[in-house]
């Protein structure tokens, strides 16, 4: 009896089981032990709402390699120059932010994440309610698709009233429940100080890898609008890590 007992209490739980906690188990696994190297690049176009200006755009890659206690990043020296130039041109000239945009973007903590991405993503999966999961394929091998409501943070800022924060994930799950894929939209807005509002509608794909027992973000695909704040406008940034053997 007690064994029948105890085969009963494990068929219940494999029964109540679904994906969204065999990613979470999944990640988990992965702790970021062993080294990785790679290329780590960076693209950022922008375009204000006059649309008769052509779009601003800018990119820069890395070396990056990941021993699992360090991190170290190495921009070319040639590329820090030119970002310096533009941002203060000699004779007068008008200045350009974006090379100087990307690379302050592209911090430790956005490369490291996206060479070590399990921890982020468990993060961002917490409080995450399961809308759905069924079949599917991703690049012709057998997949589960799950649709996840997301939960964002309220703003540490009291003066900042979110008036809608929904975000919708779609997440590709390979045979070991790892992420290969996700697609995740984003729909926010928000008050400032009452008299001031901010709206933004954004998705970002992703595709991933694992290198090193780690999540490795081979892609991250970033596009959307945004309106106040003196930000109209819309963007479309690309982040991309090729590893090294």
């Amino acid at each position: 009896m007690k064994y029948a007992a105890l085969l009963a209490f494990l068929f219940a739980n494999a029964a109540c089981a679904n994906g969204l906690d065999d990613m979470r188990n999944a990640l988990g696994s992965l702790q970021g032990q062993g080294a990785l190297r790679g290329t780590f690049d960076a693209r950022q176009s922008k375009q204000e709402v006059d649309k008769d200006k052509a779009p601003e755009t800018a990119n820069a890659s890395a070396i990056v390699e990941d021993d699992g206690g360090n991190l170290t990043i190495r921009w070319d020296r040639s590329t820090l120059k030119r970002a310096a130039e533009e941002a203060d041109p000699p004779n007068n000239g008008k200045p350009r932010q974006m090379l100087s945009t990307v690379l302050g973007t592209s911090s430790a903590l956005r490369i490291g994440s996206a060479v070590n991405y399990a921890p982020a993503l468990l993060r961002a999966l917490e409080g995450a309610k399961l809308k759905s999961e069924r079949a599917d394929t991703f690049q012709g091998k057998p997949t589960r698709l799950l649709e996840l409501a997301l939960v964002e943070r309220n703003p540490d800022d009291e003066h900042v009233s979110m008036k809608e924060s929904a975000h919708i994930a779609k997440v590709w799950l390979g045979a070991d429940n790892v992420p290969l894929a996700a697609s995740i939209t984003h729909k926010r807005k928000a008050k400032v100080l009452v008299f001031l509002s901010f709206e933004q509608q954004s998705k970002e794909d992703f595709s991933f890898s694992v290198a090193a027992n780690r999540l490795v973000v081979l892609k991250r695909d970033e596009q959307g609008t945004a309106k106040g704040l003196g930000s109209d406008g819309q963007y479309h940034n690309t982040y991309s890590f090729t590893p090294k053997a």
